[in-house]
């Protein structure tokens, strides 16, 4: 997404008087501004008194600390939102209504006891803002929650959807007459899908592997549900419980499709690979990693098991998974609940049972084999009902991780933590100048003392606030539509699996502002990050001073390791987050993103490399070996770089 870059330029220092810009200077805290702190209050939410004494960057470089500690016994876990729902919906049509299949689940992680008497609803919201059809859900003991019965109408038109979630105060004690409705609570957050792809229908044909969207892609998240005689009431899904694989009709998993084998060798090509009929998948809950065994995935057309398509699986569409025995023999998984009395025996499904709520292990069972003769030849297939049929879609994340800069955990934020401040695109690093460019919406908050936009504050890990400069985006018009359904690719390498938000959490309606932001940010000295990631696994009963001999300082000199005697801990799969805080309140928000700080040289097998060179290339090994010595070397800065996770 491109952006004009020479509209207007600001230089932000938040304790400037309004209208002046400077820029954060992390070095010198006293240069920076005495943000008010928020107390919790007996209604258990924070709010703004006049500054105190102690600096808050200070308190907040200390709380963020603690949040993004390696140490067990140290760490301050972050809260996390959590939502998985199908990546594909069918439409409803006059009076029916088609639930959304699987139906959305909402989880959410961390310190928060609290949160358990917020109230969850989630709408469906067309392509031009339209809410409809909210539902409301209680979140369970495991801090789940479920949304079973949205669906989509609408006209003809519409190609896509999104999700949106509210989290709400608690109504107040109602003063209404009995029967009307209750005062809804206060909605302090609200977080939306990326675009739900509208189907009239699933595909009986094989889709053309051109047509990658409308594919089941390996590696990626799936849901597997069971649906006897196409009855919603009479839906099961597959499921982890009690570490086995189940059938359910009350809970559902993510399973990542890995392909472990195709029929035939497929010409390379760039890009996610398709999942095709007759491939031998695992697949993996992606939750706990426990595995299926080696399963062959089979298409059904009218109940019978077709051998030889091999083309892509499309979403929505009914599979067989397959289990070739050592004989020859073939079984298929089947959702029948086992037979009473007879352990491994699965038993068809009848009225009443397959209604009645519950989970149970999944089992394999025979088909029906039927031989026919068609142009003079035996035609040997397998016939399969209902329940050893599969429906298969792919599944979508949002993800929002949030927490408090100032400690205060236990509390709900006064004001509303959204629009969530969201990445467009993957950070850039720039070596030459140590900066990083991150292309980003909502990074401008109204102060609520000085009713003045304000942008947040950058820091990463627990360094900061981080000098930036802003340059804004051309402002759109009076509510103009800056509809966010425009779906990103992530660079090769990335993808949306451990935290990242997803890039499109622009707002659909907003007034007139930046539609998003350009931030150049001043990384930290190498050193610094280094220690920061050093210091980040120091045991409780270290003074922080020390540091891993394998790193460098950031004055070139040796210090005490309070490690001695123990083994060195690499900086290798250590990163620290890139963070945006709103300083009015403390409100912290997760970027998605990471930095980690790797030498280029460190790592390198100069024996292999020299025993095994590279075809045509002539190569000295000994500047390498120069290299690496003042890589390792105590002190030294030789080949460090940092990178964006």
């Amino acid at each position: 997404m491109s952006v004009s870059q020479d509209n207007f330029f600001l230089d932000h220092h938040l304790s400037m008087q309004p209208g002046e810009h400077d820029q954060h200077d992390h070095n010198n805290p006293q240069s920076l501004p005495q943000s008010p702190v928020s107390p919790a209050t007996a209604a258990g939410k924070r709010k703004l008194e006049e500054p105190g004494q102690e600096d808050p960057h200070t308190k907040i470089r200390r709380t963020v600390g603690d949040h993004v500690s390696h140490d067990p016994l140290r760490v301050m876990p972050m809260t996390t939102v959590i939502c998985l729902h199908a990546a594909v919906a069918q439409k409803s049509y006059g009076t029916e209504k088609r639930f959304l299949c699987p139906p959305p689940v909402v989880h959410i992680e961390g310190p928060v006891w609290h949160l358990r008497s917020q109230q969850l609803s989630m709408a469906v919201v067309s392509e031009n803002g339209e809410r409809s059809f909210e539902q409301k859900a209680p979140l369970d003991n495991n801090m789940t929650a479920s949304f079973k019965f949205l669906h989509v109408t609408g006209t003809a038109k519409a190609k896509s959807f999104q999700l949106s979630l509210d989290i709400a105060d608690p109504p107040p004690p109602s003063v209404t007459s009995e029967g009307a409705d209750a005062t809804p609570g206060r909605v302090w957050a609200a977080f939306d899908s990326a675009p739900v792809t509208i189907i009239s229908k699933p595909s009986k044909k094989t889709a053309k592997t051109r047509n990658i969207s409308s594919c089941i892609l390996a590696g990626g998240p799936v849901s597997l549900f069971n649906r006897i005689n196409s009855q919603t009431v009479r839906t099961k899904y597959m499921t982890i419980d009690h570490a086995q694989l189940c059938a359910s009709n009350v809970a559902w998993s993510a399973f990542n499709v890995n392909v472990v084998s195709r029929p035939t060798e497929a010409p390379p090509i760039g890009g996610p690979q398709p999942v095709t009929y007759g491939c031998e998948i695992v697949l993996s809950d992606t939750h706990s990693g426990i595995s299926t065994s080696p399963l062959i995935i089979r298409k059904v057309d009218k109940g019978r098991v077709s051998a030889d398509d091999g083309g892509p699986v499309s979403q929505m569409q009914k599979i067989a998974l397959q289990r070739v025995n050592p004989d020859g023999s073939r079984h298929y998984l089947s959702a029948a609940g086992p037979l009473p009395g007879t352990p491994g025996i699965a038993a068809p499904p009848t009225a009443g049972i397959s209604t009645q709520a519950g989970t149970h292990p999944l089992l394999f069972q025979s088909p029906r084999i039927r031989d026919e003769m068609k142009d003079g030849m035996h035609i040997i297939s397998d016939e399969v009902d209902d329940y050893l049929c599969w429906t298969i879609v792919g599944i979508s994340k949002f993800q929002y991780t949030f927490f408090d800069a100032f400690g205060q955990n236990n509390n709900i934020p006064e004001m509303p933590i959204t629009p969530f401040p969201t990445l467009f695109t993957a950070p850039v690093y720039r070596p030459n100048n140590n900066t990083i460019e991150l292309t980003v919406s909502n990074f401008f908050y109204e102060d609520p003392k000085t009713r003045q936009q304000t942008p947040l504050d950058v820091y990463l890990g627990n360094l900061g606030p981080l000098r930036h400069r802003v340059y804004q985006a051309t402002p759109p018009g009076p509510l103009t539509n800056i509809s966010p359904f425009v779906q990103t690719i992530p660079p090769e390498g990335l993808s949306d699996v451990a935290g990242t938000p997803p890039t499109l959490g622009a707002p659909r309606y907003m007034a007139s502002g930046p539609m998003h932001t350009i931030v150049i940010v001043e990384m930290p000295p190498l050193a610094d990050v280094i220690k920061a990631l050093d210091q980040d696994a120091l045991p409780p009963n270290a003074d922080g001073s020390g540091s891993n001999p394998h790193s460098p300082r950031p004055d070139g000199t040796p210090a005490p390791d309070p490690r001695a005697g123990q083994p060195p801990i690499p900086l290798a799969g250590r990163s620290l987050p890139l963070l945006f805080i709103r300083a009015s309140d403390g409100v912290g928000y997760h970027s998605g993103r990471t930095i980690t700080c790797e030498n280029v040289f460190q790592g390198i097998d100069l024996g292999s490399m020299a025993a095994n060179p590279p075809a045509g290339a002539n190569l000295d090994t000994g500047w390498l070996a120069a290299a690496q010595v003042a890589a390792s070397a105590d002190g030294g800065l030789h080949g460090w770089n940092l990178r964006v996770m």
